[in-house]
């Protein structure tokens, strides 16, 4: 019988020509009261950010595979999926190069205050002569030559961030998890509050699951410097709003940038960064992965999971 894909955010990604004898219904996009009944006749479902919950699951008797068209898997309820035989596939590589380089232009973004340097343009003021008084900027930046950046995940982003880096001339440290002991820390690696104390640019790329939620909260804001730049390109729930907020406000750090948020789209509803009068904040709405490369790369990911999936050769398992 040919396999029912269902592609339930193309405006994420466009889907490749499948080799498998199939059915594909597209959609431009899918709010979360649709996922269950745009599932439910689906063998193969098909998601870049639309949520796949246990609810939804249980709504979907034919379900055979969940291709996750980027590398987190979060927003797929990966328990409810092992227990029911589902596969779920991601596609790990497909964006790694544009990640790495949107975080890297948020450094400089947030680095050189460019968001508040626009804003004052715009505004029409005579900045011309306010200049002289620099208030685009409440701390002088520094070289880069004399930035630390710290990684908190080094999976295949942080690698490429790493190198990024490191051709700016940038020191790098990669920290351990949080919580190892010191003398039980990886060759290569650097405990993780010494990564916090020792970063002026702290760049987050790792997964979202239970042990990194809120993982940069008010303790960990705390043993940052207050010249210090947190990068965001892995998941919104990784940084506590409201911590981050209240250390901006502060002038505890001088800058948050992040690409991600914990309910995406962000809303002024749903999140404290849309709020007014943040200073040192910057914001771009999850468009990291976007790149020419990206999208082909990810068509072809997309092709080698669900072909092989019908093969019996799995591709890009995650569970």
């Amino acid at each position: 019988m040919p396999e029912v894909i269902v592609a339930l955010d193309v405006c994420q990604h466009a889907m490749p020509a499948f080799r498998t004898p199939h059915t594909l219904i597209e959609y431009h996009n899918t709010k979360g009261t649709e996922v269950a009944e745009r599932l439910h006749h689906a063998t193969i479902a098909v998601t870049s950010a639309v949520p796949i919950t246990a609810e939804t699951i249980a709504q979907c008797p034919h379900l055979k595979l969940i291709c996750v068209s980027i590398v987190g898997v979060d927003h797929i309820n990966v328990q409810a999926c092992r227990a029911r035989g589902i596969r779920v596939c991601n596609t790990p590589a497909a964006t790694t190069e544009a990640v790495a380089e949107h975080a890297i232009a948020l450094y400089f973004a947030a680095k050189r205050n460019i968001i508040r340097a626009h804003n004052w343009v715009i505004s029409g003021k005579e900045w011309e002569l306010e200049s002289t008084g620099m208030t685009a900027y409440d701390r002088l930046p520094t070289p880069i030559s004399q930035d630390t950046l710290g990684l908190i995940g080094y999976g295949k982003i942080g690698k490429k961030i790493e190198v990024f880096a490191r051709a700016l001339g940038m020191k790098v440290l990669i920290a351990d998890r949080r919580g190892i002991p010191d003398a039980s820390i990886r060759d290569g690696r650097a405990a993780f509050d010494t990564v916090l104390r020792q970063s002026t640019v702290l760049v987050l790329t790792c997964p979202l699951d239970e042990s990194t939620v809120n993982m940069i909260s008010e303790k960990e804001l705390q043993l940052i410097q207050s010249n210090g730049v947190v990068i965001n390109v892995g998941r919104g729930g990784l940084v506590d709003e409201e911590a981050i907020v209240a250390a901006l406000k502060a002038r505890k750090i001088a800058g948050y940038a992040t690409d991600v948020f914990p309910i995406e789209p962000a809303t002024k509803e749903n999140s404290l960064l849309l709020s007014s009068d943040i200073p040192g904040l910057t914001l771009s709405p999850h468009l990291a992965w976007y790149s020419s490369e990206s999208i082909e790369r990810q068509q072809a990911s997309i092709q080698a999971i669900v072909d092989g999936f019908a093969s019996g050769n799995y591709v890009n398992v995650v569970c």
